[in-house]
Formats: structure tokens, C-alpha cells, sequence
């Protein structure tokens, strides 16, 4: 018989209120672990792809790496994705390996995260995914290196399948494999914990990584309370699945909330004397790459400050810096005018739109996301990031309002 309304209202609050106690539960098991003490999380590298995580996979892949157990590692990393081609003794870890220029025409070259090349020149090429957005045939142009003894991985949190635009015309399971934090590493992380067992220092970093990435893919490390949560799911489906469908829907909603938020500060600040700013904000957030956008009247067309989601706020990480679309401006920006600018020189990236750009709001991570349902905690974001679009509108307003004259 189909529930009512009011029947899967009752047993979605009965869920909550359930999953919050096992949730609770569970940090007080943490804390009494002492696994709120991560290296990883006070340091803010969860989200640093390749700084912390490619970095972290290819040092215990390496057989030459610090944790002096050879190819140990990586012979267990090869029988968890089943791949019996690489000779793992003679193999050597490249992180960010050049295969060429980057060629959209033929759709080759590029760096790769994590490359293994062992002594018969067979090769593994993995394209490490935790936030970052996929780039124009990217696991193309990979599985197009090497092209008769090479494998290609694409590693996401969940396992998820790449963009066509990165695939281009690949077939998932035959030229390419989806492999996940969530299971793949995890499982191979165990296995060389285990193996290192008599090794305290580094059995116990890699045991801080794992409680990183369940962190991450949002599993609970203690067995009993994640069997918990699934037969409450498995008892209330209905009222589950309606939480679950609604979920994203009302993380746009706050996404929206926020950026309207920033806005009205910058508006306050940046027009207190003239209105010379023009500060807008997209109206549907489901939309890729949009967000908040600040323009200024002396500026050129299409040239203006954005915050913007790497691809959708607040799903996933989010970028801010200057947005040039016209080639020759992009480059008088980038090449003569804020080349003196200090503020760019700290850690600001390029594209072929985006003369700068930095990450520095991090919602892919859930507990930052979280942040946007507190309405004190959700101010502190709006003051942090008001003051970072300031400064960047500060130093960028005579700059590029110059490239007109």
C-alpha cells in the first residue's frame, strides 16, 4: 500500500532524528580514538589533489619511495584493479608526467596525474578527480599515449564516469576504467596498512588518510553504526529516498541565498561613492560555471571579477578571480598590466578565459557545504569571501580599466 504524505513526513523526521544519533555517537567515538586529530584536515589539504593526494597515492606506489617496502605497494595496488600486465618490480612513479604538448587537433600530450612505466615500457596513466572539473579531451588524449601497452584510470571519489567532453569517444571498461576513493583506494589503503603493520609511524599515516577519505566519501568508520544507518534506510525507503531527491534542490536553494548575501555587501561597499560597480548574480545555479559576476563601467566588454563553481555552487569547489573572453585582452591582462600586481602571485592559476583564477571556497567537501544551513556560520563565509572579491576589485579596478585607453 502506497504511504501518505503525512506517513513519509513522520518517518523522514524519525530518520534525521536517528541518523543524527548515530552521527553524534560517532564523533564521540572519534574523539575517543583520538581520530578528530588529523594531519591532513589542520593542515587544509583535504581537498589538494595533486599537493596532497596524488602526492600521497604515487609516494606509496613508488617503489623507490620513502616507506622503503619496494614494489610491495604497488604489487597490491595492481592485484586490487586486477591488472596483471605491469611488472611492478621494474616499474618507476612519475607524478605530473609530460607525454607532449598538448594537441586538441590530433588529442594528444598533457600531464598526468600518476603515471607508472615499468622496464617492457608498458604504462598506467591515472587521471586523479576530486573536484577539479574534467579538461577538453583529456582521458583521450591519455589513453592515446602509448597506445598498445598503455591502461588508463579515471579516480574519483565514487567512481563516477568522466565528461563526455574529456572522453571524447572512449568506451568505459574497454578504454578506460573507473576506479573510486571510496572503495578501490580505500581497500588497497587496508591492505598496506596491514602490511605495514610492524611499521607504527607509517601504518598509522596511512591509517589517517583512510579516515581522511571516508571522511570525504562520507562513510562512517565505525562497521556497526554505518549497518545502523542502512537498516534505517532499508525500513523507511520511501521517506529516505524523498530526503535524498530533495537534497540538492535545497543545497541550490542556500547556494542562492549566499551569493545574494555577498552581493549585498559588495553592493554597500564598492558603490558607498559612485556607482561605477555592477554586481549580478546568475539566476540558475544548476547552470555549470555560473555564480557572481563584478563588473565595472570603464572595464571592457566581457571582462569582469567572478565567483564562480567549479562547475556549480555550491556542489562543488569554488573559484574566484578575472574573467577576460577576448583573447588580446586576456593577454594584456595577463602579460603587462597585473604582472605587478603581488596579489596574483600567490598561488592565482590560469586558463584561456581566466587571465587568474584560485580556489577558495571548498564545497565540495560536505562539512563546508554544511556551513551554508548555519546562518552564523554562513556569515563568516559571506565576510571571508566579500572581503577577498574587495581586494581582488581593488588592484584589478585602474589596471584594467586602462587596456581601453
Amino acid at each position: 500500500m502506497t504511504q501518505t504524505t503525512e506517513a513519509v513526513s513522520k518517518n523522514a523526521k524519525r530518520i534525521l532524528g536517528s541518523a543524527n544519533q548515530i552521527l553524534k555517537h560517532q564523533q564521540e567515538i572519534a574523539v575517543l580514538k583520538g581520530e578528530t586529530f588529523n594531519l591532513f584536515s589542520i593542515l587544509k589539504m583535504e581537498s589538494k589533489e595533486n599537493d596532497t593526494h596524488s602526492a600521497f597515492l604515487g609516494e606509496l606506489l613508488n617503489p623507490n619511495g620513502s616507506h622503503n617496502f619496494g614494489a610491495s605497494f604497488l604489487q597490491l595496488f595492481l592485484n586490487q584493479i586486477d591488472d596483471e600486465t605491469l611488472d611492478a618490480d621494474s616499474s618507476k612513479v612519475i607524478l605530473e608526467y609530460h607525454i607532449g604538448l598538448n594537441n586538441h587537433d590530433d588529442k594528444t600530450g598533457g600531464r598526468v596525474d600518476i603515471y607508472i612505466k615499468d622496464a617492457s615500457e608498458n604504462t598506467i596513466c591515472i587521471e586523479n578527480k576530486i573536484y577539479a572539473s574534467d579538461q577538453p579531451n583529456q582521458l583521450k588524449r591519455y589513453a592515446n599515449h602509448n597506445k598498445s601497452r598503455n591502461k588508463v584510470y579515471y579516480l574519483t571519489l565514487y567512481g563516477d564516469d568522466a565528461s563526455d567532453d574529456s572522453k571524447d569517444n572512449l568506451k568505459i571498461d574497454i578504454d578506460y576504467r573507473c576506479i573510486s576513493y571510496h572503495t578501490t583506494i580505500i581497500d588497497w589503503l587496508e591492505a598496506c596498512s596491514k602490511e605495514a603493520s610492524d611499521q607504527p609511524i607509517l601504518r598509522e599515516t596511512i591509517k589517517q588518510y583512510i579516515i581522511l577519505l571516508k571522511k570525504l566519501t562520507n562513510q562512517l568508520s565505525d562497521a556497526k553504526m554505518e549497518k545502523e544507518i542502512k537498516e534505517i534506510i532499508i525500513n523507511n525507503y520511501n521517506a529516505a529516498k524523498t530526503i535524498s531527491s530533495n537534497i540538492e534542490s535545497v543545497e541550490l536553494e542556500y547556494g542562492l541565498i549566499f551569493l545574494n548575501e555577498i552581493k549585498h555587501q559588495l553592493e554597500i561597499f564598492l558603490n558607498k561613492e559612485e556607482k561605477d560597480w555592477t554586481i549580478e548574480v546568475s539566476e540558475d545555479l544548476r547552470e555549470r560555471w555560473t555564480g557572481l559576476y563584478i563588473s565595472h563601467k570603464n572595464w571592457p566588454p566581457k571582462t569582469f571579477i567572478q565567483l564562480q563553481g567549479t562547475p556549480l555552487i555550491p556542489l562543488t569547489n569554488t573559484a574566484y578571480g578575472v574573467v577576460a573572453h577576448d583573447s588580446n585582452i586576456h593577454r594584456s591582462i595577463k602579460e603587462s598590466i597585473l604582472k605587478s600586481v603581488s596579489l596574483f602571485e600567490t598561488g592565482f592559476r590560469s586558463t584561456p578565459s581566466w587571465p587568474f583564477h584560485k580556489i577558495i571556497l571548498w564545497f565540495g567537501n560536505s562539512e563546508e557545504r554544511a556551513k551554508l544551513f548555519d546562518k552564523n556560520l554562513r556569515s563568516e563565509l559571506v565576510t571571508f569571501t566579500v572581503d577577498k572579491l574587495l581586494e581582488i576589485a581593488e588592484v584589478c579596478k585602474k589596471p584594467i580599466s586602462e587596456i581601453n585607453k
